[in-house]
């Protein structure tokens, strides 16, 4: 490799952000345009003394190839050297604080669609409470109503008993009001109307969990348009229900780990409708809890409280969707939520990825 080969090569990298330099043993060769930004020098003279500027990057020449090394006054760096012929080596240097950077604005991301997501679940946890509670109330008042009038005909002189029911039907129906307040203030969470794109939520969505995947080794099979796919609505309520889902595909292929698991979603255009799919091949559910999967407070997991597939469904259907559940051919579950499409200029391809 000679200095022209060399110049030519740096060259061809010069597009990329990060600092190379080649180096012939003790001796700088040729070095890019983001490397000599950082460390202004010309080729031809000793390594060390053009790295030295940069603490740590001369001691970092010396260390065997392929090893990191952290350089910088506070470690920012990361330098690594890379054999490309006998004589010559490939020095790449990364700024970490890019890096580092982008990594703490992925778990402020996690961190306000976490508590995001305990907003959503209380307020959808209070709405279906006031639900399910406002029968059994309702009845209570009648019975204790009912009672009342029975015992004012039977024993019309026994007035400490009939001011104790007038004193419990007004704890009841106050009880009532409170619920009534509890829905009205849920009931005014109402998704935003903006203009989303399904494809880049998913990406969204997907590396808000990438630590969860490569943690449970699974393989993700994606098809989705190259083109956006527009819809309207909230984007943390639906990033919430996507989420949601793939957690719970998690949680299968965890509780019964097949050989090679496998989480696949799928998004399609369906006439003006795009329906969006969630699979996985673990181990399935029975007939009897299929029956009851969108029912509050019914759960598979030991510490689940039942009402993440319920609140799911009712954010979808805010936004004019549906929710529903199928089972895959080739075994596990498969949930499907479908949503209106705003009118686009063009119309998407599947991509298949996997």
């Amino acid at each position: 490799m000679n200095n022209r080969l060399d110049a030519d090569l740096l060259h061809a990298l010069g597009d990329l952000d990060e600092a190379l330099a080649i180096l012939d043993g003790d001796f700088l060769v040729a070095l890019n345009a983001p490397m000599q930004a950082l460390l202004p020098g010309e080729p031809g003279g000793l390594a060390a003394d053009w790295a030295a500027p940069l603490h740590g990057l001369a001691s970092a020449l010396a260390a065997p190839l392929g090893v990191r090394t952290r350089c910088g006054v506070s470690g920012e760096y990361t330098a690594r050297r890379v054999a490309l012929d006998a004589r010559h080596v490939l020095l790449r240097l990364v700024d970490e604080r890019e890096r580092l950077h982008h990594l703490q604005r992925q778990l402020d991301d996690r961190e306000g669609l976490l508590f995001t997501s305990r907003s959503l679940t209380v307020s959808e946890m209070g709405s279906v409470l006031a639900h399910e509670l406002n029968q059994p109330i309702g009845a209570t008042v009648n019975l204790l109503r009912g009672l009342k009038l029975r015992l004012a005909r039977r024993h019309p002189d026994s007035t400490d008993e009939l001011a104790a029911l007038d004193k419990a039907v007004q704890q009841v129906t106050y009880a009532s009001q409170i619920i009534g307040r509890v829905r009205e203030y849920t009931q005014s969470r109402q998704p935003k109307t903006e203009r989303l794109d399904l494809v880049a939520l998913v990406h969204e969505s997907l590396a808000l969990l990438d630590w969860d995947l490569q943690r449970e080794a699974v393989r993700l099979a994606l098809s989705l348009p190259e083109a956006p796919v527009p819809v309207q609505g909230d984007a943390v309520m639906l990033q919430q229900v996507l989420i949601n889902l793939l957690r719970n595909a998690l949680d299968a292929l965890r509780l019964d780990r097949p050989d090679d698991p496998l989480i696949d979603i799928e998004l399609r255009l369906d006439g003006a409708r795009a329906e969006l799919r969630v699979g996985d091949n673990g181990p399935g559910i029975t007939p009897q809890t299929e029956a009851r999967l969108f029912l509050p407070f019914s759960s598979t997991k030991p510490n689940g409280m039942g009402l993440g597939l319920s609140i799911c469904r009712s954010l979808v259907e805010m936004h004019q969707g549906r929710l529903w559940f199928s089972r895959r051919e080739a075994g596990g579950c498969c949930f499907h939520f479908a949503l209106p499409v705003m009118a686009a200029e063009t119309t998407p391809t599947l991509e298949k990825t996997a």
